[in-house]
């Protein structure tokens, strides 16, 4: 190639070239981008926000697993509750434990419908065989449907071809942390190739922010395979699966579960005189002054400790997730250039959150159809058909702190219902009622993109739904592209997204707290329902973006949008509570690669929301990150990485916890060393201690420490 062709190529052409030179043979077929339009585009021309991780993200700024890579991208709030959960929010549209965006790896959907959450280390992949993880911030409704309302989440594994040979990655932290991945790769025959993989990861004890021990230690152990088998020239095979298991405890605090009512005028614990006041269990100076009948299963059955001097009631109980899928995609492209693919999925899931008692066994089959094709010299058209079958089975039962004998009320009401007191009550009841345990879902959707011309592209379509959770629905979707010039594009969408209430929203009853009413001795159980008439959350959603590369070695985006939700769910008593919600914010991101010596990335996003007119205060409203790679010489990076998260509240029914803003730096090293070594030194939160980032609200009632640590990497392929 001459100089003189070379010249000719814009700075997003010489970037994306510069890109596939730095690849091996391998890699240059790996798609840029394909979550956004239905069919592959190079990352430059997509309209949407869209951040891409490579595995080298990942390892080279001292994360763990690919979740904790989310906090380089601007817009995504990453922060982990105790040792063994990461909670991921996009764009200030929940602030909750709640993920309310579409995950999906390897086209497989991984939201978990009863409380509508990830789990982040079942679904993780050892960094060997991850290819990428497309990020796209804003609804993908006419792609993607029902529950990619403040984005998709889109990973991608590689191909088995890849993954040839052997590949060890030891992850050691000074707290006692451990992961440890293998995967093997071969070939069985001419265009046949196959891996398997397994994983053990190794949790520590940590430490609530009481200081506390959080008791959050136990153990994650996976396995995977994959075959490919390539039967014609234009026709490929793929079969795939895995199973995962987790045990871990965790803590289910009485203290601010259990209250007292003071209605006792002579004020005995410092209160104003004269007024009436819920006062935690774990706050009363003088337990004995409760009915002593009621007050000792506590004592007896709980683990005793003290914050601030005063007794603390807790329960430690065992909370053990199994999970497994397989999935098969038969995939090709016809003579006529219509590049299709059909897979189904099959999975099971076995989880049980031992602390309130609460477990369920999930069982799902899916079968997917998508194709796209070019349509005549300017259009290019996507498609597609799936079907989803879900079976449950809820099993509930009062563990033994909370198993004493109790009035409960009517749900929205202080009344005692004329039922007697009764010891079973459990915290989550999905048998109050007569609720569904089978459900089903059809979907099919359609978008054209036209090209107008060199400068002007729209891409317009819909996402039509059936099914039993959340009724019919229809989501278009339109985006629109304009190239200024050579090295600047505009782009517009506008998206009609929907999020499908989780089935504890809907179909379960929380029983939250406990009150002590010393005027009749009795305790008096509090709750709040699910609402089955709860359809989907509506959001009308607006974005405007600015790419531009002033050169091929640097990238700058801004992104704007509006958000406009109907009947958005909130949970808290005395019910689950449908709100207005609007959210406006942005982001503004860069890539500069100053030399080849020093690669520089980074930041900023600004949201506010507000809440039946009333401004939200659970999600920070400004994040910033910066990371800073600097070759000190062809076998050594120097890594640097700030990130800054503004304050919030964590939202809870009965326990709201203010976090305040934080700043963590993480520093590192990496030596890339002869025959495929790579030696990783990194020290991780360096300007602060411990802080809180967040707990599952409603179920905690303290978060986890987030603690100073250091940690090294050793990766060997051979």
């Amino acid at each position: 190639m001459g100089d003189t062709n070379s010249s000719r190529l814009s700075p997003f052409e010489k970037a994306e070239l510069r890109r596939l030179l730095d690849l091996d043979i391998l890699d240059l077929s790996r798609t840029p981008i394909r979550g956004v339009l239905g069919y592959e585009l190079e990352h430059w021309k997509n309209p949407a926000s869209v951040h891409v991780i490579r595995p080298e993200d990942i390892s080279l700024n001292g994360h763990v697993l690919m979740v904790d890579s989310f906090r380089n991208v601007a817009g995504m709030h990453t922060t982990r509750g105790v040792g063994y959960d990461d909670f991921v929010t996009m764009r200030n549209f929940s602030g909750s434990a709640t993920e309310k965006f579409l995950t999906m790896v390897d086209g497989r959907e991984v939201l978990q419908m009863m409380g509508g959450t990830i789990n982040w280390t079942t679904e993780d992949v050892p960094l060997a065989i991850l290819d990428r993880v497309e990020i796209i911030r804003g609804p993908g409704a006419s792609i993607w449907g029902t529950n990619a309302v403040s984005g998709v989440v889109n990973v991608v594994t590689k191909h088995a071809a890849q993954t040839q040979g052997d590949s060890v990655r030891l992850v050691i932290e000074d707290d006692g942390t451990f992961l440890g991945d293998y995967v093997h790769g071969g070939q069985l025959g001419e265009g046949f190739f196959y891996r398997f993989w397994v994983r053990d990861q190794e949790y520590s004890e940590g430490k609530l922010m009481s200081g506390m021990d959080a008791r959050d230690d136990g153990y994650a152990r996976k396995a995977g395979f994959r075959f490919d088998k390539e039967i014609g020239s234009d026709l490929d095979l793929t079969i795939a699966g895995g199973f995962a298991t987790r045990r871990v405890e965790h803590v289910l605090d009485l203290s601010y579960r259990l209250f007292y009512i003071n209605n006792d005028p002579t004020n005995p614990y410092g209160l104003t005189p004269g007024l009436p006041a819920i006062i935690p269990i774990g706050l009363v100076p003088d337990p004995t002054l409760l009915n002593g009948t009621n007050w000792s299963p506590f004592a007896v059955s709980g683990d005793y400790s003290t914050i601030g001097g005063y007794p603390r009631y807790q329960n430690y109980e065992e909370m053990p997730q199994d999970g497994s899928h397989l999935r098969a995609k038969l995939s090709g492209i016809t003579g006529n250039d219509l590049e299709w693919a059909i897979a189904g999925y099959a999975e099971l899931y076995d989880t049980s959150l031992g602390h309130i008692g609460h477990s369920w066994e999930r069982e799902e089959f899916d079968l997917d159809f998508r194709a796209n094709k070019p349509w005549g010299d300017k259009n290019h058209l996507a498609f597609g058909l799936a079907a989803k079958h879900m079976s449950l089975d809820v099993q509930e039962n009062v563990t033994a702190p909370w198993n004493f004998l109790t009035f409960d009320t009517i749900p929205g009401t202080q009344t005692l219902t004329s039922v007697p007191p009764s010891s079973n009550i459990p915290i989550i009841d999905y048998h109050y009622r007569s609720n569904p345990t089978k459900f089903d879902r059809i979907t099919g959707f359609v978008q054209n993109s036209t090209d107008f011309n060199e400068k002007l592209s729209l891409s317009f379509g819909a996402k039509f739904e059936d099914s039993d959770l959340s009724g019919s629905s229809v989501q278009p979707g339109a985006r629109l592209s304009y190239l200024l010039d050579e090295g600047n594009i505009l782009w517009g969408a506008y998206s009609r997204a929907y999020r499908q209430a989780s089935l504890v929203e809907q179909y379960s009853k929380v029983s939250y707290a406990r009150f002590y009413d010393p005027t009749n001795s009795v305790w008096v159980n509090q709750s709040f329902t699910g609402d089955s008439s709860l359809r989907d959350e509506t959001m009308d959603a607006f974005e405007l973006g600015w790419r531009t590369r002033p050169s091929d070695k640097l990238l700058i985006e801004l992104s704007l949008y509006h958000y406009s939700t109907k009947d958005a769910v909130f949970s808290g008593p005395p019910k689950y509570t449908t709100s207005d919600v609007k959210t406006t914010g942005g982001e503004l991101t860069f890539d500069y690669r100053a030399s080849r010596s020093w690669h520089l990335q980074g930041g900023y996003s600004y949201s506010k929301g507000k809440k039946d007119g009333v401004k939200q205060d659970d999600f920070p409203e400004s994040m910033a990150n910066l990371s800073s790679h600097l070759k000190l010489r062809d076998d050594l990076t120097f890594i640097q990485s700030l990130y800054y998260t503004g304050d919030r509240i964590i939202p809870s029914a009965y326990n709201p916890i203010p976090i305040d803003d934080y700043l963590r730096l993480d520093l590192g090293f990496v030596w890339q060393a002869k025959d495929n070594w790579e030696i990783g030194l990194f020290g991780r939160d360096l300007l602060d201690p411990g802080h809180a980032e967040n707990m599952y609200n409603d179920l905690d009632v303290e978060p986890g420490r987030v603690e100073r640590t250091f940690l090294l990497s050793i990766t060997k392929k051979f």
